[in-house]
Protein backbone atom coordinates (compact mmCIF):
# COMPACT_ATOMS: atom_id res chain seq x y z
CA UNK A 1 0.00 0.00 0.00
CA UNK A 2 1.37 3.24 -0.76
CA UNK A 3 0.17 6.68 1.28
CA UNK A 4 0.53 9.57 0.33
CA UNK A 5 0.65 13.08 2.85
CA UNK A 6 0.33 16.22 2.25
CA UNK A 7 0.61 19.54 4.42
CA UNK A 8 -0.61 22.50 2.35
CA UNK A 9 -0.36 25.20 5.24
CA UNK A 10 2.93 27.47 6.07
CA UNK A 11 5.83 25.07 5.69
CA UNK A 12 4.03 22.53 3.07
CA UNK A 13 5.06 19.53 3.20
CA UNK A 14 4.87 16.07 2.14
CA UNK A 15 5.46 12.30 3.16
CA UNK A 16 5.23 8.97 0.74
CA UNK A 17 4.58 5.40 2.92
CA UNK A 18 5.02 2.54 1.22
CA UNK A 19 3.31 0.26 3.66
CA UNK A 20 5.17 1.67 6.90
CA UNK A 21 8.28 2.06 5.36
CA UNK A 22 8.88 6.48 4.81
CA UNK A 23 10.32 6.61 0.89
CA UNK A 24 10.51 10.03 0.89
CA UNK A 25 9.55 12.78 3.32
CA UNK A 26 10.44 16.64 2.50
CA UNK A 27 9.53 20.20 3.06
CA UNK A 28 8.23 22.19 -0.16
CA UNK A 29 10.53 25.32 0.23
CA UNK A 30 13.29 23.19 -0.57
CA UNK A 31 12.76 22.67 -3.49
CA UNK A 32 11.17 26.16 -4.52
CA UNK A 33 13.87 27.73 -2.49
CA UNK A 34 11.53 30.23 -0.44
CA UNK A 35 11.36 29.71 2.97
CA UNK A 36 8.37 28.42 4.76
CA UNK A 37 6.79 27.83 1.22
CA UNK A 38 3.01 27.41 2.04
CA UNK A 39 0.47 25.70 -0.45
CA UNK A 40 0.17 22.41 -2.45
CA UNK A 41 3.59 20.64 -2.27
CA UNK A 42 4.00 20.84 -6.55
CA UNK A 43 7.39 20.44 -6.40
CA UNK A 44 7.74 17.67 -4.02
CA UNK A 45 4.91 15.88 -5.78
CA UNK A 46 6.79 16.41 -9.38
CA UNK A 47 10.00 14.62 -7.60
CA UNK A 48 7.85 11.61 -6.13
CA UNK A 49 6.07 11.49 -9.44
CA UNK A 50 9.53 11.06 -11.07
CA UNK A 51 11.67 8.80 -8.47
CA UNK A 52 8.80 6.68 -6.95
CA UNK A 53 5.86 6.89 -9.69
CA UNK A 54 3.22 8.05 -6.73
CA UNK A 55 1.16 10.95 -7.24
CA UNK A 56 -2.14 12.22 -5.91
CA UNK A 57 -4.22 10.40 -8.61
CA UNK A 58 -2.70 7.09 -8.04
CA UNK A 59 -1.36 6.88 -4.37
CA UNK A 60 -3.86 4.29 -2.54
CA UNK A 61 -4.50 6.46 0.28
CA UNK A 62 -4.46 10.14 0.12
CA UNK A 63 -4.04 11.97 3.89
CA UNK A 64 -3.88 15.77 4.83
CA UNK A 65 -3.56 17.52 7.96
CA UNK A 66 -5.73 20.43 9.07
CA UNK A 67 -9.48 19.45 8.20
CA UNK A 68 -10.73 23.06 8.92
CA UNK A 69 -8.02 25.44 7.52
CA UNK A 70 -10.20 26.09 4.34
CA UNK A 71 -7.94 29.22 3.50
CA UNK A 72 -4.93 27.73 2.98
CA UNK A 73 -6.74 25.52 0.19
CA UNK A 74 -8.54 28.80 -1.73
CA UNK A 75 -6.17 30.00 -4.54
CA UNK A 76 -4.08 32.60 -3.89
CA UNK A 77 -6.02 33.99 -0.61
CA UNK A 78 -2.53 33.33 1.53
CA UNK A 79 -0.04 36.04 1.29
CA UNK A 80 3.56 35.47 0.22
CA UNK A 81 4.82 37.67 2.96
CA UNK A 82 5.76 37.46 5.92
CA UNK A 83 2.46 37.31 8.54
CA UNK A 84 1.96 40.06 10.60
CA UNK A 85 1.40 39.14 14.33
CA UNK A 86 0.30 42.10 15.21
CA UNK A 87 -2.38 43.19 12.42
CA UNK A 88 -5.93 42.46 12.52
CA UNK A 89 -5.83 39.58 10.11
CA UNK A 90 -3.79 37.24 12.51
CA UNK A 91 -5.96 38.73 15.02
CA UNK A 92 -9.33 37.83 13.03
CA UNK A 93 -7.86 34.58 12.32
CA UNK A 94 -6.99 33.38 15.98
CA UNK A 95 -10.41 34.97 17.14
CA UNK A 96 -12.29 32.55 14.33
CA UNK A 97 -9.82 29.52 15.54
CA UNK A 98 -10.80 30.61 18.98
CA UNK A 99 -14.46 30.09 18.23
CA UNK A 100 -13.87 26.42 16.48
CA UNK A 101 -13.79 24.05 19.12
CA UNK A 102 -16.69 25.36 21.15
CA UNK A 103 -19.40 25.51 17.78
CA UNK A 104 -20.18 22.19 16.38
CA UNK A 105 -21.71 24.49 13.50
CA UNK A 106 -18.74 26.36 12.52
CA UNK A 107 -16.83 23.56 12.54
CA UNK A 108 -18.72 21.36 10.47
CA UNK A 109 -18.52 24.29 7.91
CA UNK A 110 -15.39 24.73 8.02
CA UNK A 111 -14.17 21.20 7.56
CA UNK A 112 -16.87 20.79 4.43
CA UNK A 113 -15.70 23.75 2.90
CA UNK A 114 -11.95 22.60 2.98
CA UNK A 115 -12.27 19.31 2.17
CA UNK A 116 -14.47 20.18 -0.91
CA UNK A 117 -11.89 23.08 -1.63
CA UNK A 118 -9.15 20.05 -1.51
CA UNK A 119 -11.43 17.26 -3.79
CA UNK A 120 -11.54 20.34 -6.40
CA UNK A 121 -8.26 20.31 -6.65
CA UNK A 122 -7.34 16.30 -6.78
CA UNK A 123 -10.75 14.80 -8.03
CA UNK A 124 -10.66 12.43 -5.03
CA UNK A 125 -11.41 11.47 -1.38
CA UNK A 126 -8.92 12.23 1.11
CA UNK A 127 -8.61 11.29 4.72
CA UNK A 128 -8.02 14.21 6.55
CA UNK A 129 -6.30 14.82 10.57
CA UNK A 130 -6.77 17.39 13.23
CA UNK A 131 -3.53 19.30 13.11
CA UNK A 132 -2.15 18.74 16.59
CA UNK A 133 -3.37 15.14 16.64
CA UNK A 134 -0.78 14.50 13.48
CA UNK A 135 1.87 16.58 15.65
CA UNK A 136 0.95 13.95 18.91
CA UNK A 137 1.02 11.07 16.72
CA UNK A 138 4.43 12.47 14.44
CA UNK A 139 5.93 12.26 18.21
CA UNK A 140 4.54 9.41 19.82
CA UNK A 141 5.10 6.62 16.99
CA UNK A 142 8.77 7.60 16.02
CA UNK A 143 9.74 7.96 19.58
CA UNK A 144 10.32 4.30 20.52
CA UNK A 145 8.81 4.68 23.97
CA UNK A 146 5.54 1.87 24.20
CA UNK A 147 4.09 4.72 26.62
CA UNK A 148 4.61 8.17 26.77
CA UNK A 149 2.83 11.84 27.45
CA UNK A 150 2.71 13.80 24.35
CA UNK A 151 2.15 17.07 24.07
CA UNK A 152 1.40 19.31 20.82
CA UNK A 153 2.29 23.21 20.87
CA UNK A 154 2.99 25.57 18.60
CA UNK A 155 1.06 28.88 17.25
CA UNK A 156 -1.89 27.37 16.21
CA UNK A 157 -3.79 24.82 14.48
CA UNK A 158 -7.66 24.06 14.37
CA UNK A 159 -8.87 25.59 17.01
CA UNK A 160 -6.07 25.40 19.38
CA UNK A 161 -2.57 26.23 20.22
CA UNK A 162 -1.70 23.29 22.49
CA UNK A 163 -3.01 19.56 22.94
CA UNK A 164 -1.63 16.90 25.80
CA UNK A 165 -2.05 13.46 24.55
CA UNK A 166 -1.92 9.84 26.51
CA UNK A 167 -0.12 7.58 24.34
CA UNK A 168 -0.29 3.63 24.72
CA UNK A 169 -0.76 0.86 22.33
CA UNK A 170 -0.56 2.73 19.27
CA UNK A 171 -2.80 5.49 20.35
CA UNK A 172 -2.65 8.95 21.20
CA UNK A 173 -5.77 9.90 23.65
CA UNK A 174 -6.33 13.73 23.86
CA UNK A 175 -6.56 14.83 27.39
CA UNK A 176 -7.05 18.95 27.19
CA UNK A 177 -6.27 21.34 24.85
CA UNK A 178 -5.77 25.54 25.10
CA UNK A 179 -7.52 27.99 22.53
CA UNK A 180 -5.82 29.16 19.41
CA UNK A 181 -5.64 32.17 21.40
CA UNK A 182 -3.69 31.36 24.53
CA UNK A 183 -1.07 30.79 21.94
CA UNK A 184 3.07 30.04 23.22
CA UNK A 185 4.01 30.37 19.39
CA UNK A 186 2.05 33.74 19.35
CA UNK A 187 3.67 35.13 22.61
CA UNK A 188 7.03 34.31 21.22
CA UNK A 189 6.49 34.75 18.03
CA UNK A 190 5.17 38.80 18.88
CA UNK A 191 8.48 38.91 20.74
CA UNK A 192 10.28 37.91 17.62
CA UNK A 193 8.77 40.35 15.19
CA UNK A 194 9.08 43.17 17.75
CA UNK A 195 13.37 42.55 17.69
CA UNK A 196 13.13 42.50 13.77
CA UNK A 197 13.30 39.15 13.08
CA UNK A 198 11.07 37.55 10.55
CA UNK A 199 8.19 35.39 12.60
CA UNK A 200 9.38 31.95 11.77
CA UNK A 201 13.06 33.02 12.37
CA UNK A 202 12.69 32.82 16.29
CA UNK A 203 15.52 30.61 16.86
CA UNK A 204 17.13 34.64 16.76
CA UNK A 205 15.72 35.32 19.97
CA UNK A 206 16.98 32.15 21.80
CA UNK A 207 20.70 32.55 20.53
CA UNK A 208 20.70 36.18 21.44
CA UNK A 209 18.89 35.32 24.81
CA UNK A 210 22.16 33.92 25.96
CA UNK A 211 23.70 37.22 25.91
CA UNK A 212 21.94 38.89 28.46
CA UNK A 213 20.40 39.22 31.47
CA UNK A 214 16.68 37.95 32.01
CA UNK A 215 16.01 39.86 35.08
CA UNK A 216 15.30 43.18 34.52
CA UNK A 217 12.49 42.82 31.46
CA UNK A 218 11.06 39.23 33.17
CA UNK A 219 8.31 41.41 35.56
CA UNK A 220 6.95 42.72 32.31
CA UNK A 221 7.23 39.96 29.78
CA UNK A 222 5.58 37.80 32.45
CA UNK A 223 2.39 40.17 32.10
CA UNK A 224 2.21 38.91 28.25
CA UNK A 225 2.03 34.97 29.08
CA UNK A 226 1.73 32.73 31.84
CA UNK A 227 0.33 29.44 33.24
CA UNK A 228 -3.06 28.75 34.34
CA UNK A 229 -3.48 27.42 38.15
CA UNK A 230 -4.01 24.44 37.43
CA UNK A 231 -1.16 24.30 34.62
CA UNK A 232 -3.58 22.84 31.89
CA UNK A 233 -4.06 25.99 30.33
CA UNK A 234 -2.05 29.27 29.48
CA UNK A 235 -3.38 32.96 30.37
CA UNK A 236 -2.27 35.87 28.03
CA UNK A 237 -2.66 39.78 27.61
CA UNK A 238 -5.61 40.79 25.78
CA UNK A 239 -5.32 39.58 22.16
CA UNK A 240 -6.88 42.88 20.19
CA UNK A 241 -5.64 45.42 22.05
CA UNK A 242 -1.97 44.45 21.84
CA UNK A 243 0.23 46.70 19.31
CA UNK A 244 4.15 47.41 19.14
CA UNK A 245 3.26 50.68 19.10
CA UNK A 246 1.66 51.22 22.80
CA UNK A 247 1.22 48.84 26.47
CA UNK A 248 3.52 45.99 27.14
CA UNK A 249 5.69 46.13 23.73
CA UNK A 250 6.23 50.04 24.06
CA UNK A 251 7.25 49.85 27.62
CA UNK A 252 9.87 47.36 26.81
CA UNK A 253 11.61 49.93 24.27
CA UNK A 254 13.39 51.06 27.53
CA UNK A 255 15.57 47.28 27.70
CA UNK A 256 18.35 46.21 25.13
CA UNK A 257 16.93 43.64 22.42
CA UNK A 258 19.41 41.01 24.16
CA UNK A 259 17.17 41.67 27.95
CA UNK A 260 14.11 41.31 26.13
CA UNK A 261 15.48 37.83 24.15
CA UNK A 262 16.75 36.95 27.25
CA UNK A 263 13.35 37.04 29.28
CA UNK A 264 10.98 36.21 26.67
CA UNK A 265 12.61 32.64 26.58
CA UNK A 266 13.29 32.52 30.63
CA UNK A 267 9.26 33.22 30.48
CA UNK A 268 8.76 30.76 28.02
CA UNK A 269 11.01 28.20 29.45
CA UNK A 270 9.06 28.78 33.03
CA UNK A 271 5.16 28.51 31.92
CA UNK A 272 6.08 25.71 29.23
CA UNK A 273 7.68 23.46 31.32
CA UNK A 274 4.62 24.28 33.81
CA UNK A 275 2.93 23.26 31.04
CA UNK A 276 4.79 19.17 30.47
CA UNK A 277 5.23 19.36 34.36
CA UNK A 278 1.42 19.51 34.63
CA UNK A 279 0.73 16.54 31.59
CA UNK A 280 3.00 14.29 33.52
CA UNK A 281 1.20 14.59 36.39
CA UNK A 282 -2.00 14.21 34.68
CA UNK A 283 -1.06 11.10 33.17
CA UNK A 284 1.68 9.22 35.71
CA UNK A 285 4.14 9.00 32.03
CA UNK A 286 7.57 9.70 32.94
CA UNK A 287 8.88 9.14 28.75
CA UNK A 288 7.76 12.59 27.65
CA UNK A 289 6.87 13.12 23.37
CA UNK A 290 7.21 16.47 22.15
CA UNK A 291 6.16 18.27 18.41
CA UNK A 292 4.81 21.60 17.06
CA UNK A 293 7.04 24.57 16.65
CA UNK A 294 7.81 25.76 20.24
CA UNK A 295 9.42 22.39 20.37
CA UNK A 296 11.92 24.35 18.16
CA UNK A 297 13.48 25.98 21.20
CA UNK A 298 16.23 23.35 22.17
CA UNK A 299 16.94 25.50 25.85
CA UNK A 300 13.24 25.02 26.37
CA UNK A 301 13.51 21.25 25.55
CA UNK A 302 16.43 20.61 27.94
CA UNK A 303 14.53 22.28 30.41
CA UNK A 304 11.82 19.61 30.44
CA UNK A 305 14.59 16.85 29.96
CA UNK A 306 16.18 17.80 33.48
CA UNK A 307 12.68 17.66 35.08
CA UNK A 308 13.43 15.12 37.78
CA UNK A 309 9.95 13.69 37.06
CA UNK A 310 10.95 12.80 33.50
CA UNK A 311 12.88 9.76 32.55
CA UNK A 312 13.48 10.43 28.93
CA UNK A 313 12.19 12.70 26.54
CA UNK A 314 12.12 12.60 22.46
CA UNK A 315 11.29 15.84 20.03
CA UNK A 316 10.34 14.38 16.65
CA UNK A 317 12.90 15.79 14.04
CA UNK A 318 10.58 17.76 11.86
CA UNK A 319 8.88 19.31 14.72
CA UNK A 320 7.54 22.18 13.12
CA UNK A 321 4.71 22.17 10.45
CA UNK A 322 6.61 20.32 8.22
CA UNK A 323 5.94 17.57 10.23
CA UNK A 324 2.38 17.21 9.48
CA UNK A 325 2.54 15.05 6.66
CA UNK A 326 4.09 12.99 8.67
CA UNK A 327 1.80 12.64 11.25
CA UNK A 328 -1.33 12.32 9.07
CA UNK A 329 0.83 9.56 7.75
CA UNK A 330 1.38 7.47 10.78
CA UNK A 331 -2.15 7.92 12.55
CA UNK A 332 -3.79 6.48 9.22
CA UNK A 333 -1.05 3.66 9.34
CA UNK A 334 -1.87 3.85 13.30
CA UNK A 335 -5.74 3.28 13.45
CA UNK A 336 -6.08 1.48 9.78
CA UNK A 337 -2.75 -0.75 9.26
CA UNK A 338 -2.33 -1.32 13.44
CA UNK A 339 1.38 0.39 13.19
CA UNK A 340 2.74 0.23 16.30
CA UNK A 341 5.11 2.89 17.76
CA UNK A 342 8.84 2.34 16.55
CA UNK A 343 12.37 4.04 17.57
CA UNK A 344 13.35 6.43 13.95
CA UNK A 345 16.71 5.43 13.33
CA UNK A 346 17.40 8.00 10.83
CA UNK A 347 15.85 10.53 9.01
CA UNK A 348 17.33 10.75 5.40
CA UNK A 349 13.85 10.52 3.28
CA UNK A 350 14.88 13.61 1.41
CA UNK A 351 16.28 13.97 -2.60
CA UNK A 352 19.03 12.23 -3.82
CA UNK A 353 20.96 12.34 -6.63
CA UNK A 354 22.99 9.94 -9.15
CA UNK A 355 26.87 10.52 -10.19
CA UNK A 356 25.76 11.60 -13.33
CA UNK A 357 23.33 14.18 -12.29
CA UNK A 358 26.02 15.90 -10.01
CA UNK A 359 28.70 15.50 -12.75
CA UNK A 360 26.16 17.29 -15.31
CA UNK A 361 25.79 20.17 -12.68
CA UNK A 362 29.88 20.46 -12.43
CA UNK A 363 30.28 20.45 -15.83
CA UNK A 364 27.38 22.72 -16.20
CA UNK A 365 29.57 25.39 -13.95
CA UNK A 366 32.83 24.65 -15.69
CA UNK A 367 34.21 23.70 -12.09
CA UNK A 368 37.52 21.55 -11.56
CA UNK A 369 36.90 18.26 -9.70
CA UNK A 370 38.92 15.40 -8.78
CA UNK A 371 37.18 11.82 -7.63
CA UNK A 372 39.26 11.12 -4.45
CA UNK A 373 39.84 7.42 -4.20
CA UNK A 374 38.67 7.64 -0.13
CA UNK A 375 36.52 11.16 0.06
CA UNK A 376 35.98 10.41 3.78
CA UNK A 377 39.83 10.64 4.51
CA UNK A 378 40.39 13.89 2.26
CA UNK A 379 37.80 15.56 3.97
CA UNK A 380 38.83 14.60 7.42
CA UNK A 381 42.68 16.01 6.88
CA UNK A 382 40.99 18.91 5.49
CA UNK A 383 39.30 19.56 8.89
CA UNK A 384 42.76 18.85 10.62
CA UNK A 385 44.05 21.57 8.64
CA UNK A 386 41.47 24.24 9.41
CA UNK A 387 39.59 23.89 5.88
CA UNK A 388 35.73 24.56 5.67
CA UNK A 389 34.05 22.10 4.10
CA UNK A 390 30.62 22.01 2.18
CA UNK A 391 29.14 18.14 2.47
CA UNK A 392 26.28 16.84 0.15
CA UNK A 393 25.77 13.60 0.10
CA UNK A 394 23.26 11.47 -0.53
CA UNK A 395 19.49 11.79 0.35
CA UNK A 396 18.57 15.23 1.89
CA UNK A 397 17.51 15.38 5.32
CA UNK A 398 13.67 15.27 6.44
CA UNK A 399 13.32 18.14 9.06
CA UNK A 400 14.76 21.95 9.70
CA UNK A 401 18.15 20.47 10.49
CA UNK A 402 21.54 19.51 8.67
CA UNK A 403 22.59 16.26 9.73
CA UNK A 404 25.27 15.51 7.82
CA UNK A 405 24.20 15.40 4.07
CA UNK A 406 23.53 18.93 3.33
CA UNK A 407 26.16 20.21 6.26
CA UNK A 408 28.90 22.83 6.68
CA UNK A 409 32.27 21.27 8.71
CA UNK A 410 34.91 23.00 9.85
CA UNK A 411 37.35 22.13 13.60
CA UNK A 412 34.97 23.12 16.46
CA UNK A 413 38.34 24.26 18.44
CA UNK A 414 38.63 27.92 17.04
CA UNK A 415 36.70 30.09 19.69
CA UNK A 416 36.16 32.77 16.87
CA UNK A 417 34.26 30.81 14.41
CA UNK A 418 31.05 32.23 15.38
CA UNK A 419 32.29 35.63 13.90
CA UNK A 420 34.10 34.78 10.31
CA UNK A 421 32.09 32.06 9.27
CA UNK A 422 28.70 33.53 9.96
CA UNK A 423 29.97 36.71 8.30
CA UNK A 424 31.23 34.60 4.99
CA UNK A 425 27.18 32.75 5.28
CA UNK A 426 26.10 36.42 5.74
CA UNK A 427 24.27 34.77 8.96
CA UNK A 428 23.81 36.47 12.06
CA UNK A 429 27.43 36.22 14.38
CA UNK A 430 25.54 35.99 17.51
CA UNK A 431 24.02 32.86 16.20
CA UNK A 432 25.95 29.86 17.97
CA UNK A 433 27.28 26.84 15.61
CA UNK A 434 26.17 22.88 16.40
CA UNK A 435 28.66 20.09 16.96
CA UNK A 436 28.92 16.55 15.66
CA UNK A 437 29.72 14.16 18.07
CA UNK A 438 30.78 10.40 18.05
CA UNK A 439 28.44 8.37 19.74
CA UNK A 440 30.69 6.35 21.54
CA UNK A 441 32.36 9.98 23.01
CA UNK A 442 28.97 11.50 23.69
CA UNK A 443 28.68 10.63 27.69
CA UNK A 444 32.47 12.49 28.01
CA UNK A 445 31.07 15.75 26.34
CA UNK A 446 27.74 16.15 27.60
CA UNK A 447 25.80 16.14 31.01
CA UNK A 448 22.42 14.00 30.93
CA UNK A 449 22.62 12.55 27.89
CA UNK A 450 21.18 9.51 28.32
CA UNK A 451 17.40 11.26 29.22
CA UNK A 452 17.81 12.09 25.29
CA UNK A 453 20.12 10.06 23.72
CA UNK A 454 17.47 9.03 21.05
CA UNK A 455 16.70 13.06 20.53
CA UNK A 456 20.38 13.88 20.58
CA UNK A 457 20.81 12.18 17.25
CA UNK A 458 18.79 14.67 15.06
CA UNK A 459 20.10 18.19 16.80
CA UNK A 460 17.09 18.69 18.71
CA UNK A 461 18.19 19.32 22.47
CA UNK A 462 20.96 21.34 24.68
CA UNK A 463 23.11 19.83 27.08
CA UNK A 464 25.11 21.33 29.34
CA UNK A 465 28.77 20.74 28.22
CA UNK A 466 31.37 18.92 30.40
CA UNK A 467 34.72 20.76 31.33
CA UNK A 468 36.40 18.90 28.42
CA UNK A 469 34.13 19.35 25.94
CA UNK A 470 33.76 22.71 27.08
CA UNK A 471 37.72 23.28 26.65
CA UNK A 472 38.15 21.74 23.51
CA UNK A 473 35.13 22.87 22.14
CA UNK A 474 34.93 26.52 22.16
CA UNK A 475 33.38 26.83 18.96
CA UNK A 476 30.52 25.00 19.30
CA UNK A 477 29.99 25.47 23.03
CA UNK A 478 27.49 28.36 23.84
CA UNK A 479 27.95 31.48 26.12
CA UNK A 480 25.78 29.56 28.70
CA UNK A 481 27.98 26.57 28.40
CA UNK A 482 25.27 24.47 26.07
CA UNK A 483 25.97 23.01 22.91
CA UNK A 484 23.15 21.27 20.57
CA UNK A 485 24.78 17.95 19.45
CA UNK A 486 24.02 15.65 16.53
CA UNK A 487 25.06 12.46 17.79
CA UNK A 488 25.67 10.31 15.26
CA UNK A 489 26.90 6.19 15.38
CA UNK A 490 29.05 4.09 12.60
CA UNK A 491 25.30 1.63 11.93
CA UNK A 492 23.37 4.83 11.07
CA UNK A 493 25.74 6.77 8.62
CA UNK A 494 28.98 5.16 8.41
CA UNK A 495 30.38 7.62 6.39
CA UNK A 496 29.75 10.73 8.27
CA UNK A 497 31.08 9.07 11.18
CA UNK A 498 34.14 7.73 9.49
CA UNK A 499 35.19 11.29 8.59
CA UNK A 500 34.85 12.60 12.36
CA UNK A 501 36.55 9.44 13.93
CA UNK A 502 39.08 10.29 11.84
CA UNK A 503 39.80 13.79 12.60
CA UNK A 504 39.36 12.21 15.96
CA UNK A 505 41.83 10.18 15.72
CA UNK A 506 44.86 13.23 14.25
CA UNK A 507 43.43 15.44 16.80
CA UNK A 508 41.76 13.83 20.14
CA UNK A 509 38.73 15.92 19.75
CA UNK A 510 35.26 13.63 18.87
CA UNK A 511 33.60 16.19 17.56
CA UNK A 512 33.43 18.50 14.52
CA UNK A 513 30.92 21.45 13.59
CA UNK A 514 28.17 20.83 12.05
CA UNK A 515 26.26 23.71 10.31
CA UNK A 516 23.50 23.84 7.70
CA UNK A 517 24.22 24.26 3.93
CA UNK A 518 22.94 27.57 3.11
CA UNK A 519 23.60 30.98 2.48
CA UNK A 520 21.56 33.56 5.26
CA UNK A 521 17.49 33.54 4.59
CA UNK A 522 17.70 30.62 2.24
CA UNK A 523 16.70 27.37 3.10
CA UNK A 524 19.28 24.03 3.09
CA UNK A 525 20.53 22.93 -0.47
CA UNK A 526 18.72 20.33 -2.13
CA UNK A 527 19.79 19.58 -5.39
CA UNK A 528 23.17 19.53 -6.52
CA UNK A 529 22.93 23.00 -8.18
CA UNK A 530 21.50 24.58 -4.98
CA UNK A 531 24.96 22.78 -3.81
CA UNK A 532 27.12 24.49 -5.77
CA UNK A 533 25.54 27.80 -6.12
CA UNK A 534 25.81 28.25 -2.39
CA UNK A 535 29.54 27.38 -2.13
CA UNK A 536 30.57 29.48 -4.92
CA UNK A 537 28.74 32.23 -2.77
CA UNK A 538 30.38 31.78 0.29
CA UNK A 539 33.62 31.49 0.93
CA UNK A 540 34.44 27.91 1.80
CA UNK A 541 37.48 25.96 0.73
CA UNK A 542 36.18 22.15 -0.78
CA UNK A 543 32.93 20.91 -1.76
CA UNK A 544 32.31 17.43 -1.36
CA UNK A 545 29.64 16.56 -3.68
CA UNK A 546 28.90 12.84 -4.01
CA UNK A 547 32.44 11.54 -5.62
CA UNK A 548 33.57 14.34 -6.61
CA UNK A 549 35.61 17.21 -4.44
CA UNK A 550 36.09 20.71 -5.53
CA UNK A 551 38.41 22.70 -4.41
CA UNK A 552 38.51 26.88 -4.51
CA UNK A 553 41.42 27.68 -5.14
CA UNK A 554 41.36 25.41 -8.44
CA UNK A 555 37.29 25.30 -9.28
CA UNK A 556 37.40 27.38 -11.73
CA UNK A 557 41.59 27.41 -13.28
Amino acid sequence: MHLLAIHEDTNSSLALLEDSRVLFAAAEERFTRNKFQHGMPERCLSYVREAHGKDLRNADVLVAGNPTHFLARLPGFLPEEEHDLFGPMQKAYLSFQDLLPASPVLRTASTTLSAAALRLKIGRKVHFVDHHTAHGYSAYMTAGFPECVTVSADNMGDGFAAKVFDCSDGTCRELYGSSAVKSPGQFYGEITQLLGFHVLMAGKVTGLAAYSDWRPAYPLVSRLFSLSRDGRDFDVAPLWPRSRSRGIFADLSRFSPGEISAATQRRFEDVMVGYVKAAVAATGRRKVALAGGIFANVKLNQRIMELPEVDEVFIHPAMSDQGIAMGAALHYLAHNQGLKPYSIDHVYFGPSYGEEEIGSALEANKLVYTRPADMEAVVAKALVESKVVARFFGAMEYGPRALGHRTVMYRPDDWNVNIWLNRNLKRSEFMPFAPVTLAEHAAECYINIDKAAHAARYMTMCFDCTEPMARTCSGVVHVDGTARPQVIDRETDPAYHRIVELFYKETGIPSVINTSFNMHGEPIVCTPEDAIEAFLDSKMDYLAIGPFLVERQKANS
